[in-house]
């Protein structure tokens, strides 16, 4: 069976500074490469979005493009759509493509929402009978029903993202296009685009997936491909390949000055005249390491801090934040009811955890020590990062941070839970 998807040596070239090109330039081509430069343009000024990338994409797959901003997610996504071409190498696409990119790219202003649907349609290769056929479903899917005969001049961006979904969502591609299209629109409307995608995925849809949204892309895919700078650093499983992302975005926020909180400084970390924190760390109480943690082992978050003057009522506020930005959790005491006695000079404040319970990933311990005065950081900072490994054996978990403590399982059959029921009632 053939690729859905195949992407064979492809490089993409961008001219930094240049704008369309003239008779002049033309000209000066065959001088420039004898000068070492590429259409007269010097190396300096030349981006390669793209430099032999290569991955396939089996038909009902679904890929996950992964990368930091300027890796070549979108560039990628671009060439499969036919909104721009290869510099080199071959792009090859079995079937019918959408683009859930630019949302209502195409509308019209002046136009209705229900002559904007018919446009935007056959745009995207649907035939009038097709949308005819959908054209309800589409309406209904979008929750604009009452504005429909409106122009989408009048319409706010909620609605027109809305409509625009829709209709790209009801074209049933061969190939689907999804570039953080899930990021917009109200809680609600993103659970029905989810929905809407695994219901593409059921009938054979191959999906290409980018979004900064680690969570969606596992939960979406099945493999992915890891960009940066325009070269594929790995591709393969998905949980293999977002583990290797996770712990690049790890290093560079250790670059960056995350971690450790020994070395407090830049926007990171922060005090007040009254306290400082001098180090936060969370202990394996199993193993005593500090780095390296089961899902469910008993743990330690120590606040070393040193006061200038006598802090009353202190209140600890600790958030774990994931690798990809998500906040697993937030541990205020106060919510807790528990009370800590007031600072004075040095000393540690230690919270204890009978379970870890964080799915496997890369976490971070941002903290902020309050004062009296709730919702007033006195002092902040982040600790090292820490690997957890989860509860899964021979496979990472497919999504989710919190790994809850199942106390029992069992099976009742109808029979029983009928006798259950009789008993109850008598």
């Amino acid at each position: 069976m053939k690729p859905a998807v195949r992407f064979e040596n492809v490089s993409k070239r961008y001219e930094l500074g240049t704008g369309q090109t003239s008779i002049k330039r033309m000209i000066k081509k065959p001088i420039a490469r004898l000068t070492g430069r590429k259409n007269g343009v010097p190396e300096s000024q030349i981006l390669w979005a793209l430099k032999d990338v290569n991955f396939n994409i089996e038909p009902g797959s679904a890929l996950g493009l992964v990368g930091p901003n300027g890796s070549g997610k979108t560039t990628s996504l671009k060439l499969l759509s036919r909104i721009t071409f290869p510099t080199s190498g071959r792009v090859h696409i079995n079937g019918r493509i959408s683009a859930l990119i630019e949302l209502g790219a195409g509308f019209h202003p002046d136009l209705t929402g229900r002559e904007n649907v018919y446009l935007n349609g056959t745009i995207l290769g649907m035939k009038k009978e097709e949308i005819d056929k959908r054209f309800d479903q589409i309406v209904e899917f979008s929750g604009i029903e009452r504005f429909i005969d409106t122009p989408v001049k009048r319409y706010s961006s909620g609605m027109y993202v809305r409509l625009g979904f829709s209709v790209a969502a009801h074209v049933e591609p061969d190939v689907l296009l999804v570039d953080e299209v899930l990021a917009v629109g109200d809680a609600q409307f993103r659970q029905k685009c989810a929905r809407r995608i695994e219901e593409l995925q059921e009938i054979g849809t191959t999906i290409v997936f980018v979004a900064h949204n680690l969570y969606l892309v596992r939960s979406v895919c099945d493999k992915a491909v890891f960009l940066l700078k325009g070269q594929v650093q790995q591709q393969g499983d998905v949980d293999e390949v977002l583990n290797k992302y996770e712990n690049w975005l790890i290093e560079q926020q250790i670059m960056q000055g995350g971690a450790p909180a020994t070395a407090m400084r830049g926007k990171n970390a922060g005090s007040s005249q009254e306290v400082a924190i001098q180090e936060i760390e969370m202990r394996n109480l199993t193993s005593g390491s500090n780095e390296n943690f089961n899902y469910n082992d008993p743990v330690e978050i120590q606040v070393r801090y040193k006061t200038n003057k006598p802090i009353s009522q202190p209140n600890l506020v600790v958030r774990i934040t994931r690798a990809d930005g998500a906040t697993a959790a937030m541990i205020r005491t106060a919510d807790y009811g528990l009370k800590l006695d007031d600072l004075e000079g040095e000393g540690i404040i230690s919270l204890k955890m009978d379970r870890l319970q964080l799915a496997t990933g890369g976490y971070v311990l941002n903290v902020s020590l309050l004062g009296p005065i709730d919702g007033v950081a006195l002092a902040w900072g982040n600790s090292r990062w820490m690997q957890v490994s989860g509860i899964s054996l021979g496979h990472e978990e497919s999504s989710g941070m919190f790994v809850p403590n199942i106390a029992s399982a069992e099976v009742q059959a109808k029979r029983d839970v009928v006798e259950m029921v009789q008993e109850q009632v008598s």
